[in-house]
């Protein structure tokens, strides 16, 4: 055989392999063929493509610069040097290479896609919607295009624009599974949750060796909060893929909504060290062990976190609850300036200029607060109001109106203005929650944790030397703010009585099962903020506790307050509409004898009326709470009954019946 037909032997050899899916044979007799011909450009190419298809980008480079430099009027091999450079995240030298190839096959629209996606990678949405909505004119029907289009619509915060894109896609491929992921990915962003579901198990239907749309099923899951369920979904997917890192971490998370935190922690362990560069994996597992006890090692994993980026929000998002949670009060409200909260408020604000700090000198200032999350929590942090009277500042406070006419006599408060008040000339505006921050002493460590990244050395091996947190031996160090005072009304005093002894003697125990907002009346896809015991196992506690039973549960479903009474063994009086008139609300827990549930807006009305509650915190628990202990700073008297780390409430309501047994 002549050298000739033996390299087009090589080169055959290596197209049989190569269609048969055997790229490593293939990039091998290609190389075959350039030790004979090194300059040959076929032999070049297709080497380049196959090691392009085996990952390994860098070395495809050099190939196919060699193969473009010998067939200059080729546009498939400038197509491959462009997603070579693509794959290196070379998106300049990708673009400009697609437009290469581009010039030389104008019919094809593939190489006009890669300039498209070159260019939203370089973050310049704008050239790519452009473009992609010029080739959307001139092939209508590929459905590549609309993908594209609706990824760029997706990250221009367009959602609905993306959501007709990726269906257009669709109606050209039903099959384009990424468009189809995507597009569940847009409507659980838009919190249409059971649709987004949908849209995932098709995916998986169509390819269940899928993994992300297997996670982002769980997710949604999640979302919705069906967490039995999501547990199911990732542990199938982890026994098809074991080193996928977000199914473990969404494992972790959807035990952890069940209170199962000693079981979420192994996962979340297993998620951070399968992604070890993944900063969001290391901080969910540090919050995690924070969440069971195990402070010092999750403050120390919070450092891991931090150190490839100090200012990472969703970082210091959980570090933030985490140091508030142990009593590192001045440390945890320097993060907590990050909370989402905050972020959301001034994003829809933008042109609003808010305050995160005070000056020292107070007097004769005029300060205007806004509220920013719940009610409860507008009556929490207003607790530091008072202070700004002291060091002889002026407060305005806008809120909401559900509160108006209580927060109006509070101390140190001048004037409460309607929600929908303009703002009034004011020194400075801030939010609520960001008043213990700005009226506290700065922590000594808040220096060190923002500059963080200058301590970081390199030991020989590579591996970052990673700082701990600096450590304060105090007590709930500055001292928390006692509660914001509410003096009931007399008139509604004398009402709430008359209505009481008509519903039975004294003792009167006022009960709430479930609290917080559910993410679909948040806005967000976070259950953080929301809490719930179950009805039967709460109403069997109680069950021979005597007294007169009062429901306080805000917005009940129909049935749930029969379904408690039933388990109580009596009768279970109906007082849920005084949740929307809340002076009404604020008498009868002044007058009630005990108040007993999760924590909600009631509790905080509880402490504004000078009185105690015993309070059901489940796993994790909220930070003002606290992650451990029978008492927290904020709620001085207040009992804590908490649910397991492994999620079990028979303990916590053990403790609570003897408790109100021995009243």
């Amino acid at each position: 055989m002549s050298p000739e037909e033996l390299l087009r032997a090589h080169i055959e050899h290596g197209l049989q392999a190569h269609a048969q899916g055997d790229i490593e044979s293939a990039k091998d007799a290609y190389q075959q063929a350039l030790i004979m011909a090194p300059d040959h450009a076929q032999a070049l190419n297709l080497l380049g493509a196959a090691l392009l298809q085996l990952g390994r980008a860098e070395e495809a480079v050099e190939y196919l610069k060699r193969a473009a430099g010998r067939l200059r009027d080729n546009p498939g091999v400038m197509g491959n040097l462009a997603q070579a450079y693509f794959a290196l995240g070379r998106y300049e030298e990708s673009g400009a290479a697609f437009r290469k190839a581009s010039r030389m096959d104008p019919r094809e629209v593939q190489f006009q896609l890669g300039v498209a996606t070159s260019a939203a990678m370089q973050g310049k949405l704008g050239d790519a919607e452009a473009l992609l909505r010029r080739l959307a004119t001139r092939f209508p029907n590929e459905p590549l295009v609309w993908f594209n289009l609706g990824n760029v619509t997706r990250d221009l915060a367009r959602p609905e624009q993306a959501l007709e894109s990726y269906r257009k896609a669709l109606e050209f491929d039903p099959r384009l599974i990424d468009a189809r992921n995507n597009l569940g990915g847009v409507l659980q962003a838009l919190l249409r949750f059971e649709e987004a579901e949908c849209e995932y198990r098709q995916c998986i239907e169509m390819a269940p060796d899928y993994p992300i749309a297997r996670c982002n099923l769980a997710s949604a899951l999640i979302a919705q909060g069906r967490f039995g369920e999501a547990e199911a979904v990732c542990r199938e997917l982890i026994r098809v893929a074991p080193e996928l890192s977000p199914a473990h971490a969404l494992l972790g998370s959807a035990l952890s909504h069940q209170g199962r935190l000693l079981d979420a922690l192994e996962f979340h362990r297993i998620a951070a060290e399968l992604a070890p560069r993944e900063c969001e994996a290391a901080a969910t597992y540090a919050a995690a062990l924070v969440e069971s006890g195990r402070a010092a090692e999750g403050l120390h994993w919070f450092s891991r976190a931090l150190a490839p980026d100090p200012g990472s929000t969703a970082v210091r998002q959980k570090l933030g609850p985490a140091l508030l949670a142990n009593g590192s009060l001045a440390d945890g409200w320097v993060e907590y300036r990050h909370r989402p909260a905050f972020l959301r408020f001034r994003e829809k604000y933008s042109g609003m200029s808010l305050a995160q700090t005070l000056p020292e000198d107070l007097d004769g200032k005029h300060i205007c607060v806004l509220r920013e999350q719940g009610l409860g929590d507008e009556i929490f942090f207003l607790r530091y109001a008072r202070e700004f009277s002291g060091r002889g500042a002026r407060i305005t406070y806008r809120g909401n109106n559900k509160v108006r006419s209580l927060l109006a006599r509070a101390p140190g408060i001048a004037q409460v203005l309607d929600e929908t008040a303009p703002l009034p000339p004011a020194d400075a505006v801030i939010l609520a929650g960001d008043l213990p921050h700005a009226l506290s002493v700065q922590p000594a460590s808040e220096l060190s944790l923002l500059s963080m990244q200058d301590s970081i050395s390199v030991v020989p091996t590579g591996t970052p030397h990673v700082p701990d947190f600096p450590r304060r031996i105090a007590v709930f160090w500055p001292p928390v703010a006692p509660s914001l005072v509410l003096k009931p009304l007399e008139e509604k005093i004398e009402k709430v009585r008359r209505r009481l002894a008509a519903a039975g003697d004294p003792p009167y125990l006022g009960v709430t099962w479930r609290g917080g907002i559910p993410p679909h009346e948040q806005r967000t896809a976070s259950w953080t903020l929301y809490k719930e015991i179950g009805k039967q196992l709460f109403a069997a506690a109680l069950r021979e506790v005597p007294g007169t039973f009062l429901a306080l549960q805000r917005n009940p479903v129909p049935g749930e307050i029969e379904a408690f009474e039933s388990v109580l063994g009596r009768q279970l009086h109906d007082f849920t509409d005084l949740n929307e008139e809340l002076e009404g609300m604020l008498a009868l827990l002044a007058l009630i004898d005990e108040y007993v549930g999760v924590s909600n807006t009631n509790m905080h009305l509880r402490a504004a009326a000078g009185k105690t509650a015993r309070v059901l915190v489940p796993c994790p628990a909220e930070w003002r709470w606290m992650y451990s202990g029978r008492s927290s700073p904020w709620f001085p008297g207040f009992p804590i009954y908490r649910q397991s780390l492994q999620g079990d409430w028979g303990p916590a309501l053990a403790a609570l019946k003897q408790d109100l047994g021995n009243r």
